[in-house]
């Protein structure tokens, strides 16, 4: 298995010390401090910030919530699109200030236009920069992208995108080494492993980094419980199995669903918030509910009332108390058992 280590120490290998130094020292006090239902800034303020960035896209993937946004009419879209401008107001708020990592969501991320001036204005300020990317318009933004200082780029695999990665994932590769990942549903684990295996093995040939497994969620336009595997399921283990023997240290796992007594240790709610460019925060990457009330925004409310918004401390209190079934949105939730970085 691909070391989860390895890829700390080469994200931080990408931090400029003396920018980045009060970013760490908050990341240290969360490290060190326990875990609380209400959590006091002063103590410290999120690590990660999930940033959509647009809801646009050019797929259309069943089990994405930019679909469902956009399909519900949530927000507008221009209104929430991202530029430079709008990623510096919303750093200069004061529960933003000391984020380390910041992940560029979608939708997708390289229909923004500014997303090389926003990659270098983070980039500047001591941040670690992640994006996920189906890939489609990689090859032409690349090399901007490198430019600016981009710290890991990530591109999701589909039947969709197949075709133009055949012909620029190697190409891109040679600018800037990415990292892939698929989606897992219990059908295609079942029924088609075989395929799962080539796309490993063809990610492996055109010179990415690693291949990481995400645990299908049941969000998106057509959310299906019956798709989400857990960490029991016969077919998973021998699929992990057969991948690991043939691709040794090249893949990561994150954790399955678990089966019977479960282990709450999810760190999201600490060290994590995920907003779109109006300010408005959603509980977690794994729910795609706006959180209601001028309190679930970052512009409208102070840092202390955000940061414990009542839907936010309801569901820490679950989380840390041993004797309490998880939050209704996580019972299906794999990050249910991770803790976080």
């Amino acid at each position: 298995m691909a070391s989860k280590l390895s890829y700390y120490l080469s994200m931080l290998q990408r931090l400029r010390p003396r920018q980045a130094s009060p970013k760490i020292w908050n990341y240290a006090k969360y490290r060190i401090l326990p875990k609380r239902p209400i959590v006091s800034c002063r103590r410290y303020t999120p690590q990660i910030i999930g940033l959509s960035v647009t809801k646009r896209c050019n797929l259309n993937c069943g089990y994405c919530n930019a679909a469902k946004m956009l399909h519900e009419g949530k927000s507008d879209w221009i209104e929430a699109e991202a530029t430079l401008e709008k990623v510096q107001r919303l750093f200069d708020r004061p529960l933003c200030r000391n984020c380390l990592l910041v992940d560029l969501l979608g939708g997708e991320p390289l229909l923004v236009k500014d997303l090389d001036k926003i990659v270098a204005f983070l980039t500047h300020t001591g941040r670690l920069t992640n994006t996920s990317t189906n890939g489609l318009l990689l090859a032409s933004r690349i090399k901007d992208l490198k430019r600016a200082g981009i710290s890991r780029i990530n591109v999701s695999l589909y039947e969709a995108n197949r075709s133009v990665l055949d012909r620029d994932l190697c190409a891109i590769n040679s600018v800037f080494p990415v990292h892939t990942s698929i989606v897992l549903l219990r059908s295609q684990v079942e029924r088609d492993p075989e395929r799962l295996l080539e796309t490993v093995r063809f990610a492996k040939e055109q010179g990415c980094l690693s291949m990481r497994f995400w645990m299908y969620r049941p969000m998106g336009l057509d959310p299906r419980s019956d798709e989400v595997l857990q960490d029991s399921n016969p077919a998973y283990l021998e699929f992990r199995r057969r991948v690991d023997e043939a691709f040794p240290n090249f893949c990561l796992w994150p954790a399955v669903v678990q089966a019977g007594r479960v282990c709450k240790s999810c760190s999201q709610l600490w060290q994590r918030i995920t907003c779109d460019m109006l300010g408005n925060m959603t509980p977690c990457c794994g729910i795609d509910e706006v959180l209601s009330g001028s309190e679930g925004n970052l512009f409208q409310s102070d840092a202390d009332v955000v940061f414990n918004h009542p839907r936010l401390v309801a569901m820490r209190k679950q989380l840390l108390d041993p004797n309490a079934e998880p939050p209704g949105p996580c019972a299906h939730c794999n990050l249910l058992g991770e803790t976080g970085w």
